[in-house]
């Protein structure tokens, strides 16, 4: 295991336990969800290192890997996704003038890429799952890349748009990150950031049983305060905040089966979470992200 002695957000050393939650897709232990005392910042640690962070990834209930399709909640999280990926793409687009490059970072099975690519995109994906990574280039026609082979290539870069769907908080160093991404975006691009949201409804109903804490394989849980500081730590400026309100029952159901609860409660509590963002915000959140001085900037 690794642990942390520092904030990964803002560097201090100081911070103390906010919360246990236990591993329910995999390995039934129970992770530390530590909080910064100086930004607020909340992450895991310990956490596991490089060579054991994989095991924690192999369940065929890890969708976005495995693609699987064996149970109704399987085949419902298929319908929503598809509907999900056409609203995405219409976001990227939104965000230029002219389509061009799109990165996908995290592409998964590489069903956003294949739709995009569709609507005239130039795609690349980045994914560290090679299973995952293969099935998006013989099923979807798209090119992948590991992190590696993407980090050590200068030449993947100039990107229009770089979307990261649930994927900043499995990363290490998340302003390093997000830094990394400004350098490989053009002057007129947009970074698409989607993450949990753990200032929620649903995820103070559900607490520790909360699924979109899934530890040990988020490394970093956001809210808006700590995301839009990371955002701005990278030099860039937060152009919007949009809400994603199929997530909330997604992870209110996956939260009721956690807690021996029932289909319809997670329904139930998705609906009101959603009611609830209207005002506040909803169980995930995409951040519209672009260099500073070419967005206005949102008011968080």
């Amino acid at each position: 295991m690794k642990e942390l002695t520092s904030c990964p957000l803002c560097g201090s050393e100081s911070f103390h336990l906010e919360r246990d939650v236990k591993d329910h897709m995999i390995s039934k232990e129970s992770f530390s969800v530590q909080k910064c005392n100086n930004c607020d910042f909340l992450f895991t640690s310990p956490r596991p290192d490089d060579e054991a962070i994989g095991a924690y990834y192999e369940s065929e209930d890890y969708i976005s890997h495995s693609n699987t399709k064996k149970t109704w909640f399987d085949r419902a999280y298929h319908i929503i996704r598809n509907r999900a990926i056409v609203k995405k793409e219409k976001l990227a687009s939104a965000q230029i003038l002219n389509k061009g490059k799109l990165l996908d970072y995290g592409c998964g099975t590489g069903e956003f890429l294949g739709y995009a690519k569709t609507k005239d995109w130039e795609t690349m994906g980045v994914e560290p799952s090679p299973r995952a990574a293969q099935q998006a280039r013989t099923n979807q026609g798209v090119s992948v890349v590991s992190p590696d082979e993407f980090l050590g290539n200068h030449k993947h870069r100039d990107f229009d748009v770089i979307s990261m769907w649930h994927v900043l908080e499995h990363l290490d160093d998340p302003v390093g990150k997000l830094k990394m991404f400004h350098d490989r975006l053009t002057p007129g691009g947009a970074l698409l950031v989607a993450v949990p949201n753990y200032e929620s409804f649903d995820a103070k109903v559900y607490g520790s049983f909360w699924a979109a804490w899934d530890t040990p394989i988020h490394f970093s849980h956001f809210s808006k305060k700590t995301m839009s500081s990371a955002a701005e730590k990278a030099d860039f400026c937060v152009h919007n905040i949009i809400n994603m309100p199929f997530d909330s029952y997604y992870v209110s159901l996956l939260s009721e089966k956690y807690r021996g609860g029932n289909p319809v409660a997670g329904l139930w509590t998705g609906l009101r979470s959603n009611l609830a963002g209207l005002k506040e915000n909803q169980s995930s959140l995409i951040y519209v992200l672009k260099k500073k001085n070419q967005g206005q900037l949102f008011d968080s």
